[in-house]
């Protein structure tokens, strides 16, 4: 990973899954001897966090927020029940104390971004978190904007969002977006067991969701079916059979209060917030070998494991004098097989890099 992060040499890093004690040990004393500032995040349940690094003689920090998307915060009205963070730092042209393009009265650069790296709800059914997730971190990063008005945006993170997602095409379409039926099914709320250490502590590369069950669902048998409303059935039976229509009442009362929910936050998000740009959006074209009839644009994956798909993105403003010059391309897939990671990969997930312009007005 030292190695990588060395041979890229960028200007700033946004790092997800950072563990504490690789950053304490290794990362971090290594990222101050290669002329890194920093500021690491973590959960208090989870023993890996977000980091944001960057070039101390290219930028200082003049701001920060650190967001937990816990039980602590609520979206539209409603508690988050998941355990994710992420962080926000404003970055200044030029090295602290020097005046870089146009200054303000103590000579200090004007010129700046507003970067913010996350790493957002893991478990793939999880769409409805996931957008409350999103709502969280736009909020936050919009307030920033309110206190640095001109300066742009570059969000990266994994946000655990393939490309067909609702939450991607509401981050980065026109308004408004129109979603398919399919979206707007996968955003309504799923109900997961389990505690929270567990939840905390779970392999993000399972694709299971253990979601809640109850054997009062099992069906009644067609034996059983076959009596219903005839003088042959029975008392268990009856019991049975209304014990369905209730639960068939309530799961529909359920659907219909969830689908206000969906629309809450969906609307929240048409509204209060302008669609950004992938650095990547158009990466198909430039490599038609990572091209999927799946998805337009973005690559076929950035994570390469069992479960293969794109969830790592460099979104950004477009306007304010922020311009992508160029992306990196992306390893091709022999490279990776069977699975990340690998002697070549340190990570389960590759690198994506953007090279911007940047105008100082």
């Amino acid at each position: 990973m030292l190695k990588e992060l060395k041979y890229w040499d960028a200007d700033i890093m946004c790092l997800q899954e950072v563990g504490t004690e690789e950053w304490q040990l290794a990362l971090e004393p290594q990222c101050k001897r290669a002329n890194y500032d920093s500021r690491m995040y973590q959960s208090l349940q989870k023993a890996h966090g977000v980091c944001i690094s960057w070039k101390r003689d290219r930028f200082h920090l003049v701001d920060e927020a650190r967001l937990a998307m816990d039980r602590s915060m609520k979206v539209c009205d409603e508690v988050l029940e998941t355990d994710n963070v992420a962080l926000i730092a404003v970055l200044r042209v030029g090295a602290a104390g020097l005046s870089t393009g146009s200054a303000d009265a103590g000579g200090e650069s004007r010129a700046g971004f507003i970067v913010s790296n996350t790493h957002l709800f893991w478990r793939p059914t999880a769409c409805y978190q996931r957008l409350q997730q999103q709502i969280a971190l736009l909020t936050a990063v919009r307030a920033m904007q309110q206190k640095y008005p001109g300066y742009p945006v570059i969000s990266c993170g994994d946000y655990n969002t393939t490309p067909d997602d609702a939450g991607y095409d509401l981050l980065t379409k026109p308004r408004p977006v129109s979603l398919n039926e399919w979206q707007l099914d996968n955003l309504l709320p799923v109900y997961f067991t389990g505690t929270k250490r567990e939840e905390s502590e779970k392999d993000e590369s399972s694709k299971e969701d253990p979601v809640q069950t109850s054997d009062s669902s099992r069906p009644l048998s067609y034996a059983s079916a076959a009596t219903v409303g005839t003088d042959a059935e029975s008392e268990d039976t009856k019991r049975k059979r209304r014990k369905l229509e209730e639960e068939e009442r309530l799961a529909e009362e359920q659907l219909e209060k969830d689908a206000k929910r969906v629309q809450s936050l969906v609307s929240t998000f048409q509204n209060d917030f302008a669609p950004m740009r992938s650095c990547y959006g158009t990466y198909a074209d430039l490599d038609p070998s990572y091209r999927t009839d799946q998805w337009a644009g973005e690559p076929i994956y950035t994570n390469y494991t069992a479960w293969k798909g794109t969830l790592d993105y460099i979104f950004y403003t477009p306007g304010l004098g922020l311009d992508v010059r160029e992306i990196m391309s992306l390893p091709a897939e022999k490279l990776m097989k069977p699975g990340l990671p690998n002697e070549t990969f340190p990570s389960d997930h590759v690198s994506v890099i953007a090279r911007f312009d940047f105008c100082r007005f």
